[in-house]
């Protein structure tokens, strides 16, 4: 190949790049829109309990402890089970709901999120998601990754504008941390208005 068509080649193949991505970055506003879109849709599509709307008298906190190699719920698991119920708690305060608590179950990795037998609650139940996951980061400490997301009528909502959040276990402050990421994932999914 000549060098003239060797740099007319080139050029082209700048010019195509070059388009790819002026195409690219016209297309982050309307994914940005997009995303905003998703988190108003997740509001409007019954991703999210408003409590001001919700029908009965009650909400349920249920967890569910997955792990992708069947690894057992660590006991911190537990702990965060009980500290989401209370975060529920502390925001029904004086609305005159009441917290129903069915605890922490082991599910496996592929299992739906739905109830063989669904609890009788008067209401909406929050279910607070733990999946397990190896260490990333060569802490030797395991991680969690938090979400939470409406059951209502057996089925669960989808899990939509706000991504899973990872506590990290064991190591100094963990429970601190794990209390914000609690109050961030619970907050976004349980709202007054």
């Amino acid at each position: 190949m000549r060098m003239q068509e060797w740099n007319g080649t080139m050029v082209g193949i700048g010019r195509c790049c070059l388009g790819m991505i002026a195409g690219a970055l016209m297309t982050l506003p309307a994914m940005a829109a997009q995303d905003e879109a998703a988190q108003k849709g997740a509001t409007r599509d019954g991703a999210v309990i408003r409590l001001a709307q919700e029908p009965g008298r009650e909400i349920g906190v249920a967890c569910r402890y997955l792990d992708l190699n069947e690894r057992p719920a660590p006991p911190e698991a537990t702990l965060l089970c009980d500290a989401a119920a209370d975060l529920v708690v502390r925001k029904l305060s004086g609305q005159g709901r009441s917290v129903v608590r069915l605890g922490l179950r082991t599910v496996a990795a592929d299992a739906e999120p739905a109830e063989d037998r669904p609890p009788i609650v008067d209401g909406p139940i929050l279910l607070v998601v733990l999946e397990g996951r190896q260490d990333w980061n060569g802490t030797g400490r395991p991680r969690l990754l938090l979400r939470a997301r409406p059951v209502r009528d057996n089925a669960a909502a989808p899990s939509v504008g706000l991504p899973p959040v990872v506590i990290e276990l064991g190591g100094e402050g963990w429970q601190a941390a794990a209390d914000r990421a609690l109050e961030r994932v619970v907050g976004f999914a349980l709202r007054d208005g």
